[in-house]
């Protein structure tokens, strides 16, 4: 399990906001035959409750470079990479605020006459029988530059190494009937600072941009290039070691907080899952920017003029960087972060809770 280090390099800015605000923050609902979770016993058990927050984001392109014979010449490859990163990011105030959303989630269940069922009860069930079992409070690198979150006084199983603050995805419905015909809550919580922009108009040229903007995501895929695999290279080592030709690896994510009964089948399972409309942009934390790497191809059109010496410098792979950090205020990361969620959290279970009532 990595640990995670706070950073604390120089950086270029730093922004420092009193004022904190969320922004249109709109939710949306499934829901699929709740008539029989009104009448299931009042017992919960929290199969995951996952918050993820990202502090670094790298991205990368690739122009592949090719012999176009006398009339298109040669052109070299172009690779462009770019990154930006967070620091004041405080490890501990986003630990604090973790653990408040958890017991804010447990006190609103309990108010509601729920009985929660522990870890090590639910452990008993034959769907939990061979998986791991793991105990908040910890943080951990799952995907490189998001940081998984885990709840003080909070246990769950997991099924193999490398998905430790996933839960038990995927077995809900056996798990609700080995469990006495409990419900089983899920909760996914995403932070991200950063999206990709698009530009369809770079011509020969590797370019790519990343944008800032902190906000409470809705459904969103984080990419990640592709580490080196085999021994490294010189300009692997001096970049990051990522794959030159771009390749990247996909993770898509939601926020979203979904209660499952009953046994699986159609017109059997219950099932409740609370998503948002949008995005739930957090203002008053960071400025939206942009970061921009661009690398043009170098080329080479053969001539009576031309000389060797010309075509070797054209077909020459061209590589280009730009990376920033970004300084943060820690409360105000801290807190945008524990608004957002809180918020999401506290008007989905309004509208759960009014649907089973």
């Amino acid at each position: 399990m990595k640990k995670i280090i706070l950073l604390s390099m120089a950086l270029c800015l730093s922004f420092t906001f009193n004022a904190q605000t969320l922004d249109n923050l709109k939710i949306t609902s499934k829901k699929y035959g709740l008539s029989k979770m009104k009448k299931a016993q009042k017992k919960v058990y929290i199969n995951s409750f996952n918050v993820n927050f990202e502090i670094y984001k790298e991205a990368i392109d690739f122009k592949a470079g090719g012999n176009g014979g006398r009339i298109g010449g040669n052109t070299s490859s172009a690779t462009a990479k770019a990154a930006v990163g967070l620091s004041g990011v405080d490890a501990n105030k986003m630990q604090a605020k973790t653990n408040k959303l958890f017991e804010n989630f447990k006190q609103r269940l309990k108010s509601e006459g729920y009985e929660i069922i522990s870890a090590d009860v639910a452990g008993k069930a034959k769907s939990l029988e061979k998986w791991n079992k793991a105990t908040g409070p910890f943080m951990k690198e799952n995907i490189p530059g998001v940081i998984t979150c885990a709840p003080e006084n909070y246990a769950f199983y997991y099924k193999k190494k490398g998905a430790l603050g996933l839960g038990g995805l995927g077995i809900q419905a056996k798990l609700s009937k080995e469990l006495g015909d409990v419900i089983i809550a899920d909760v996914n919580l995403n932070v991200m600072f950063s999206e990709s922009g698009n530009d369809w108009m770079k011509g020969r040229a590797a370019k790519v941009k990343i944008k800032t903007n902190l906000r409470l995501v809705n459904d969103y895929v984080i990419t990640v290039p592709q580490k080196l695999k085999k021994k490294k290279s010189t300009l692997g080592k001096l970049f990051g070691s990522v794959k030159i030709k771009g390749a990247v690896d996909t993770y898509p994510i939601n926020s979203m907080i979904s209660f499952s009964y009953g046994k699986a089948g159609l017109g059997s399972q219950t099932q409740f899952n609370g998503t948002l409309k949008d995005d739930a942009e957090i203002s008053g934390v960071m400025k939206k920017e942009k970061i921009v790497a661009y690398q043009k191809q170098g080329s080479f059109t053969p001539t009576s003029f031309t000389s060797f010496s010309n075509y070797l410098d054209a077909k020459e792979d061209r590589f280009s960087k730009n990376a920033k950090w970004i300084t943060v205020d820690s409360d105000a990361f801290a807190n945008g972060f524990y608004i957002a969620c809180n918020t999401f959290m506290d008007k989905q279970l309004n509208a759960f809770f009014s649907k089973i009532k």
